[in-house]
């Protein structure tokens, strides 16, 4: 907009950014739910350390998808921390389905949880470091 002295990333970029974050949610969805070729996985590495940082990086981009187009707040971090822990409670509940041959775990939960909580902190201030800083003085909450 003419006058707006605000940086507004293009539609363009904001669409790729969700599209990005849609992306990577489904294969998390996806990879969660079929039975584990035992070659992808890497035996080195404890499963809840994967499950913290897939769902870092989706807490990162989620709250990228929200900061695309508008300031954030504290408010959206815990409304997403919110979601993105519903949805790590209900992939772990549905690993439960005996035909999936996967096994649900509270620790990885857990670490659900954690990586949420650090990514969309982490999306917060780089969404916040990024941002222009309100010049009106109205308040965020």
């Amino acid at each position: 907009m003419p006058g707006d002295s605000g940086h507004r990333p293009g539609r363009l970029l904001v669409r790729l950014i969700r599209l990005v974050t849609a992306c990577y949610w489904v294969a998390m969805c996806v990879g969660t739910h079929l039975p584990v070729p035992p070659d992808v996985v890497p035996t080195n590495v404890s499963d809840t350390w994967l499950h913290l940082g897939a769902y870092f990086g989706l807490g990162v981009l989620l709250m990228g998808s929200v900061a695309a187009d508008r300031r954030v707040c504290r408010r959206d971090m815990i409304r997403l921390w919110i979601l993105v822990t519903c949805y790590g409670a209900l992939d772990e509940l549905t690993q439960m389905i005996p035909m999936l041959h996967r096994t649900a775990e509270w620790k990885d939960l857990g670490a659900d949880m954690v990586g949420a909580g650090a990514g969309v902190l982490v999306g917060l201030v780089l969404a916040l470091f990024v941002q222009p800083p309100v010049e009106d003085g109205t308040p965020t909450r």
